[in-house]
């Protein structure tokens, strides 16, 4: 029941974003028309919004090959942006949010889905060369609610292993390059990450994180858990890992063709600090849009991610792996964008 009610707050919080769009629309060609004349030192936004809901459900009842006897899915995808320029100066923002439940007769209900992504660059472009700039990046990346390993110590217990802040990521680039055209940008340079893992509410199954002897045998061999931060090799008593090195980021969106579309991102960030700059950190999201009218879009969504650092994979969960989660479906979408400037109210009240 809690997650049904994250999952309508996060719905509803989306659906705010467009309670505006009838009356942006209505000024949207008017103001580009005008945003056409503006001088070039005028401060000039670009904002637009995105969100998709999507459902599928699935039953048996006397299936001789076997199969749940029901389940049902929701994803929510909520995309926004707002590109600010002035002169040579840009300020980009871009925030990416997904949440999705299933509910299933042998699960009950689990999350399938569950990202915060925001990034951001504040800079300015050259003159003379086209298509770069140079300036400063943001990127934080977590989830909204917890998520949980459901055969811990391979006994079939459900333990926490992540949640808000469990983990999030901040990277910030003081100074790097970026290379920005119609359909791709690129950002490179030497940055700062730290990894926070908040212990909140609990970072241990047992009291003290003390295995009963009872669990202790050829499955678990271990008599000590391992904390929730150190699953991220972070030290438990700081809850924040602190890594420099070398980010680079790389963001295309194209039509692939007529209604399909095509936009992702891969970040990836080398860790100089703790001289392991060879195992890059990597985390790679994809969204395939298949327009079938206004309102009606069918999606597949495929993040790929690796980190050296998460020890929570394999059969006694303490080794990095691959990580690759994707969704497929169909469902309703509402679009919004507009084309604004540090001048608009005044251009609408004319």
């Amino acid at each position: 029941m809690k997650k049904f009610l994250i999952f309508f707050l996060f719905t509803t919080l989306c659906c705010n974003v467009f309670a505006q769009k009838q009356k942006h629309q209505k000024h949207g060609k008017r103001m580009h028309e005008k945003h056409a004349t503006m001088p070039q030192d005028k401060a000039v936004w670009k904002k637009g919004a995105s969100f998709s809901l999507f459902a599928g459900q699935t039953g048996s009842k006397n299936w001789a090959s076997g199969s749940d006897l029901f389940s049902l899915s929701a994803n929510a995808f909520g995309n926004a942006y707002a590109n600010r320029t002035r002169g040579c100066w840009f300020w980009n923002n871009q925030l990416a949010l997904s949440y999705g439940l299933i509910n299933t007769d042998e699960y009950r209900t689990i999350k399938n889905d569950d990202k915060i992504d925001y990034f951001s660059t504040l800079g300015f472009n050259t003159k003379n060369l086209k298509h770069i700039g140079f300036g400063a990046a943001l990127d934080f990346r977590s989830q909204f609610s917890n998520g949980y390993d459901r055969n811990y110590l391979n006994q079939g217990l459900k333990r926490r292993t992540s949640g808000l802040f469990a983990p999030g990521y901040v990277t910030f680039a003081p100074i790097g390059i970026q290379w920005q055209t119609r359909h791709l940008t690129f950002y490179a340079g030497p940055g700062f990450r730290a990894v926070i893992v908040s212990n909140s509410p609990y970072s241990y199954m047992f009291q003290g994180g003390d295995i009963p002897g009872y669990l202790v045998n050829d499955k678990n061999t271990n008599v000590k858990e391992v904390s929730l931060a150190q699953m991220y090799s972070v030290d438990p008593a700081k809850q924040v890992r602190w890594e420099y090195g070398m980010y680079a980021s790389l963001g295309y969106n194209v039509e692939l063709c007529r209604n399909v579309n095509y936009a992702g991102r891969i970040d990836a960030f080398a860790d100089v600090h703790h001289q392991a700059p060879q195992n890059v950190e990597l985390f790679w999201t994809n969204m395939f849009t298949l327009k079938v009218n206004n309102w009606l879009r069918a999606i597949y969504s495929l993040d790929i991610a690796y980190d050296d650092n998460i020890k929570k994979f394999g059969y006694f969960h303490n080794h990095a792996d691959g990580q690759v989660k994707s969704i497929l479906g169909i469902g309703v979408n509402l679009n919004s964008g507009w084309g604004m400037h540090g001048m608009h109210k005044k251009m609408e009240k004319k």
